[in-house]
């Protein structure tokens, strides 16, 4: 018999794709931003409401096996400044005690920023769950271990109505940023770095950049080695093939973020932009990402269709619980 699935915040539908994905059914979910909504539905089927979750009431939601709450999470984000637990924040953890409380789901599953471990929304989710008859178990993972080209760590809960909770999915090997959008490489936009950047990036970095007739104009090699070409590309010893940064972090101030092209890239946030991530080849080029590598990055299949609204795309891949973690998570407690 298909299980069913449920989720509160829902966004891009991040987590409702691994869940469909392991072979639930989607019953329904809740969204309270419109245009976040709208694009979930376009691709899943239209299962998400447009409701402010204050206003639900549990009772008139069909009960379903498993219900993921990802509730917002910026207030609790080491990388806000002004960071605080909200009368807003403990409200939506209530609505989550109550949906949990009425509706007794077999398996839930709840998302978040690891520091909301130590929140009071989290001590009244957890009370329920207990109050329910769960049995719970609170995890700090990387989906990088779950085959996502991203070092996202998160707070995973999971929880099971009367019963044990198994083992997280033994880690995999960590897959790239560049073997995730190999075959986008070429169709990437040409960009630059700014001379500030190039102030910047890392010391193990500039061993490898010999600046040509402009301060855009890159190639590798090793001491006297004549530079390479577009033909020549791949890794030799330590050399990288290339290297990708965060450029709004360096104009913040210090160093660049960056990763070697056999790293996963660096957690994406939401208020992020395509061009805010460069990379530098091997033969010449710096390129700034698209969308759809940004989608890669959180493991969206590409048959999700993004909106043209950069912005908007952005903020849904960047607050989205990455599909393939969830899935592989979430089947194991259903299976078992």
């Amino acid at each position: 018999m298909t299980k069913t699935f449920g989720s509160l915040f829902s966004g891009f539908g991040g987590a409702d794709i691994g869940a469909k994905n392991a072979g639930l059914e989607l019953a329904w979910g809740v969204e309270l931003e419109p245009a976040i909504a709208e694009v979930a539905n376009a691709n899943l089927g239209g299962h998400v409401q447009v409701m402010d979750i204050l206003d639900a009431d549990p009772h008139r939601f069909d009960r379903v096996d498993v219900i993921h709450a990802s509730p917002p999470c910026p207030n609790f984000s080491v990388a806000k400044a002004t960071r605080g637990e909200t009368a807003l924040d403990i409200a939506l953890a209530r609505k989550v005690a109550e949906f949990i409380a009425v509706l007794r789901p077999q398996v839930f599953t709840l998302e978040n920023v690891y520091a909301y471990r130590l929140s009071k929304s989290w001590a009244i989710i957890e009370e329920a769950l207990h109050i329910a008859g769960d049995w719970t178990n609170l995890a700090h993972v990387n989906s990088a271990d779950f085959g996502v080209p991203q070092t996202r760590r998160r707070m995973i809960v999971r929880a099971v109505l009367g019963g044990w909770v198994p083992y997280l999915p033994p880690a995999e090997p960590w897959i790239g940023w560049y073997q995730a959008i190999e075959d986008l490489i070429p169709t990437l936009p040409e960009s630059k770095f700014a001379k500030w950047q190039l102030d910047r990036i890392p010391e193990t970095m500039q061993t490898f950049i010999v600046p040509g007739g402009n301060a855009n104009s890159f190639d590798v090699r090793y001491q006297d080695e004549p530079a390479r070409t577009v033909e020549s590309v791949n890794r030799v010893g330590n050399m990288p093939r290339a290297f990708l940064v965060n450029t709004r972090e360096g104009h913040q101030g210090g160093n660049l973020t960056a990763v070697m092209d056999d790293e996963p890239i660096y957690t994406l946030p939401a208020t992020s932009s395509p061009a805010r991530h460069k990379a530098w080849l091997s033969y010449g080029r710096v390129v700034k990402m698209t969308t759809r590598a940004l989608a890669r990055f959180q493991s969206f299949p590409d048959t999700y269709e993004l909106p043209d609204n950069n912005a908007l795309a952005c903020k849904g891949i960047g607050n989205a619980v990455p599909p393939l973690m969830y899935q592989k998570i979430i089947r194991q407690m259903v299976e078992t």
